[in-house]
Parts: structure tokens; sequence; C-alpha cells
């Protein structure tokens, strides 16, 4: 029997790096729809080195002869970041409105794959695949051309709302259309399937047309220099900042690859139109400091953005210190606190002020809080409640809600989760495999890989390295030859150095072990490392990740 499902294989259990997958048909046969390709930003501990993460899509690259379709709801990085890099997994045709296909076009460009396969899609448009009709319904949010989804079935009709907030009088774009959503709901709507990012907040975002003012103000009271970050995908944010330092005389210069682009992208499409004109890097050089004005990337804490490059005193062009001003006008995604605060910190004590949402009216969110998210309820009556794109408290607390607000039963569904949803009620059906892939420099790695995890221990641990030269008849040639990285150089014991009391026991081993160890690479290479890791750890109390290099000599 034909049947409709849900499965997330990111942006539940956590915040970003969406991707969500309706499926219809028999079980185990469904053709499925994707919703959204994101990347996340994960922090030094949880993947070092690493610059970005994306959900792992293996269970649905297996089965993408039965994937039709990607939606992208919006131009945020945690709902389209991926599209490029993860299509030659995918290969289903991409769906969206014109402002998100820009950005699309050029993920797809810097991959290697071909703009060809983006759908650009009208606001109101329906796609027809399969047993789906998905239709395109334009939200309010912090960038242009968001919208939520109605994904009309055979088994009914769900409402994917995308990231959102009821802005009553946005920048960009018309204000939410209650009076369809209250017809939706009127036909009747199986389930809802809705942001949960500000569930704990209570009252309203607000409208960004209410902090004009305080950013003109703002930028009024600076003397040097002055430089704004924000996401770059909030065309509508960097267009307020821009303007409040034009109405402040300050000229306006753009530092930052992405939010260039995503400038350029808002005006070709016509979602950002009017921005105000910007000077090159190089014409900045003859600004007076009084006079200047950047907007630059890295509101999140991102070790390669402008932000950090200009607390370290990195950055090719932006060079800020006493008496400059740096304006943080975005929230911190929970899980970015340490490293925006590490990078405050810096430019502290550069002494560039900061200011930011505690200290002035600047920020507001572009996520509903509870009134948006009860008033969506009362307008589309959902049988059902799936909260999405949140951490898990975020889900409880939205499922818990939702049932206040009208919702007939909800459900927490978490990565890999597959829920089976019918007019009987829902259920967890299915669990599949799901994880998640990191950004390793030009190299793509997956969490089982190992590659992360042995980072994780050598950072934890250190690295040494052991060097053994023997002859043919197994007896030691010379002295092992130890290298330690991330380890203490003394012990502070009498003896020799950490390094070279380990070469002491290593050789020790090596000569009371039996001849035919010794003339085994394999079992001379685990004694050696077993060796190695016990002596670290008896004088330092930790075991380093180590690798042993076995050399050979033919007798002549």
């Amino acid at each position: 029997m034909d049947g409709l499902y849900y499965l997330p294989l990111g942006g539940t259990d956590e915040i970003g790096m969406n991707m969500y997958l309706y499926g219809y048909g028999p079980a185990g046969k469904q053709r499925w729809i994707m919703v959204d390709c994101g990347i996340g930003f994960p922090d030094e501990a949880q993947a070092p080195g690493v610059e970005t993460m994306t959900p792992d899509p293996e269970w649905i690259a297996e089965r993408r002869d039965r994937l039709d379709g990607i939606f992208i709801t919006h131009a945020h990085e945690d709902h389209i970041g991926a599209v490029g890099t993860l299509y030659d997994k995918l290969k289903a045709p991409i769906y969206c409105t014109a402002f998100p296909a820009e950005i699309a076009r050029r993920k797809m460009e810097e991959a290697g794959q071909s703009p060809k396969h983006i759908n650009i899609c009208a606001t109101d448009e329906t796609v027809k695949l399969g047993k789906f009709e998905v239709t395109f319904f334009p939200m309010t949010h912090s960038v242009p051309e968001t919208s939520a989804l109605i994904i009309r079935t055979p088994a009914g009709t769900l409402f994917h709302s995308a990231d959102f907030k009821i802005d009553p009088d946005p920048v960009y774009g018309k204000p939410m259309d209650k009076e369809a959503l209250k017809r939706l709901g009127e036909e009747g709507v199986l389930a809802l399937v809705c942001d949960s990012t500000n569930v704990f907040e209570k009252g309203r975002a607000g409208g960004e047309k209410r902090i004009q003012d305080t950013l003109n103000q703002v930028v009024a009271g600076c003397k040097g220099k002055v430089a704004a970050t924000t996401f770059a995908s909030n065309v509508a944010r960097l267009k307020m900042l821009a303007d409040a330092a034009t109405a402040n005389e300050r000229a306006v210069v753009v530092a930052g690859r992405a939010m260039k682009r995503m400038i350029a992208a808002g005006e070709r499409s016509g979602a950002a139109a009017n921005f105000p004109d910007t000077v090159s890097e190089d014409q900045a050089r003859d600004i007076p400091d009084e006079n200047l004005f950047y907007l630059v990337t890295g509101s999140q804490g991102e070790n390669r953005a402008a932000v950090a490059r200009i607390a370290g005193d990195t950055h090719p062009v932006v060079s800020m210190g006493r008496g400059d001003t740096m304006i943080y006008s975005s929230k911190t995604i929970p899980g970015n606190e340490v490293e925006v605060a590490r990078i405050q910190n810096k430019l502290v004590e550069r002494g560039i002020e900061i200011i930011d949402s505690d200290t002035a009216d600047i920020h507001v969110s572009g996520h509903a809080c509870r009134d948006e998210m009860e008033e969506v309820y009362s307008l589309l009556k959902p049988r059902y409640a799936v909260p999405m794109h949140g951490e898990h408290r975020h889900l409880h607390e939205h499922a818990e809600s939702a049932l206040k607000w009208g919702a007939a039963q909800s459900f927490v569904v978490t990565n890999g989760q597959m829920l089976h949803i019918t007019a009987n009620g829902p259920r967890i059906v299915d669990e599949v495999a799901n994880g998640r892939l990191y950004r390793d420099g030009n190299a793509v790695v997956g969490s089982q890989d190992g590659v992360v995890r042995d980072r994780k221990r050598m950072a934890m641990n250190g690295h040494i390295a052991v060097s053994v030269v023997l002859g043919d008849d197994g007896e030691l040639i010379v002295e092992s030859d130890v290298r330690a990285t991330g380890a203490p150089k003394n012990t502070g014991q009498r003896g020799g150095t950490f390094e070279q009391r380990i070469a002491e026991a290593v050789d020790d081993a090596i000569e009371e072990a039996p001849r035919k160890k010794r003339q085994d690479d394999e079992a001379l290479e685990e004694l050696v490392s077993q060796v190695a890791r016990r002596t670290a750890n008896k004088l330092w109390g930790k075991k380093p990740e180590t690798v042993v290099f076995i050399t050979r000599i033919e007798d002549d």
C-alpha cells in the first residue's frame, strides 16, 4: 500500500545542515523529494581543522534513481551551502526561486557542476513530480525570497515552513499572506513541519525596519573606522547597515567574497535593488578613517573570515585598532559562542570597541518567536505537528507547545528516523544510517573515515614517530630515533629527555624480543608502538598517537 514518509538527514537535533526527505509510495519503493541541502560550521573541539560539514546523503544517494527533485527554500548556507558539493551524489533537478537560484548557480559552478540542473520557479508556482505537487509559498525571513513549501500528496497536504518570522513590513518582498494560509487550513493540512529555533522566545521577533534608526544613531556615534558584520546572506540587513553608513557620510567597502557575491546576486535577481554605492578596497586607502565603513564576514566566529583576520591583524586590506568600532548585527548561533567570544576578546585587546545586540537594539531574529508560531498553527490548523530546525530541547518544547496550539498529535523526529504519516496517526517505522561529511581543505571525508577522529586524538594526546633500523638478522644497527609532537620535551625526571627515554625503552624491547618477532615487520611494528605508548603514559600520563617506520638494511 502506498504511504507518505518524512525522513530528516540533517537539521534535527541540531541547528544547521538542513536536509529533509519526503517520500511517497510502497514501503521500500517510495519515490522521494529532498528539501534543502545545507552546511554547518563545526567548532575546533568537534572537528579540528575542518572548515564546514554537511549531512551524509549516502542513504538517498544509494536510491538516487528514486530521487525526483531537490527543493531549496532559501539562500542561507545551512539550507543551500552543500548543493554543489553533494550534487554528484544526488543527480536530481534543483528547484528554487530567483534569488536562491543565483546562489545555487555559484555553488554548482564552484563544485564543477553544471548550473543547467537549476530550475527557477516563480513565487506561488507549483512543481509536479510524481505523486508530489510542491508549491512555493513566500514567507518573511532574514534573506530575500524565502519560501515555505506546500506539499500536496494523495495522503494529504504537508506544510514545510522553512525558516520564517511574521514581519508586517519587510525590507524586501511582501508580508506573509495570512488569508492564503487560512484558506489552506480550511482545505486541510495533514501535518505542519515547522521551524523550532526560537520556541523558547516569548512574543514576536519584530520587523527589520524598526532597527534602521538605531543603526543610524550607532554609526553616528562612532569616531574612527567602523566595520559591521552579519550573515552574508542577510541582504536586507546589509542594505540597512550600508544606508546607515551613507547617512553618516561614510563610504561603504565590502570586504569578503561571500558578501560581495550575495549583494551581486541580490542585484541580479532583483531581490536587493537600490543597494547603496560601494567603493573598492583600493579606493578606501585614500579615504579618512572617520569616513570609512566596512561590511565584513565572520559574525559566527569563522576562523578564516574577515572578522577573525581583523582581530589577528592579518587581513590584507582592513586594519583596525584603538578608537575603531566593530558592530555585530547578528545573533550567535547556538554552538558558536566560544569561537565568537574568542575573536571578540582579541578585538578588545586591540582597542576595538564592540557594539552588539546586548548593548544596542541593532538586531532582530529571522526566526519566529512563540506568538508567531502559535499564529501559524491557528491559521493552518494542522492535524499533526512535526518540529524541525532545532536541537533536541527545541524540538521537545515545540512538540509540547504544538498540542496547546491545536495539533492533535506532535512527534519529535530526529536525523535518520523515518516517520510514516497516515490519517490514522504517524509512527516511526525505520531508522536509517546517517552521519556527516567534513570539508577538510580540498578533500571531503566521512565521519567514519577516521581522519577527524585521529586528529582529535592527536590534539588531546600528541603524536610520536619512531624510526627503527635493523639488519636482515633483526639486530638493531643504530639506536632508534623518536620525534614527539605536542608532547613535553622533558619529563621532570632524571635520565634524559622524553624522546630519549622512549627510544631507550624501544631499543631494550627490540633486543629482548625473540628473533622471529624481530624479523616480522608487522609484529615488530606492533611491539614498538605498544612500548612507545606505554612508556609515554608512564612518563607523561598520556598515550600519544604513534607511527612506526621500520627500515631493514641488507647485508653485503
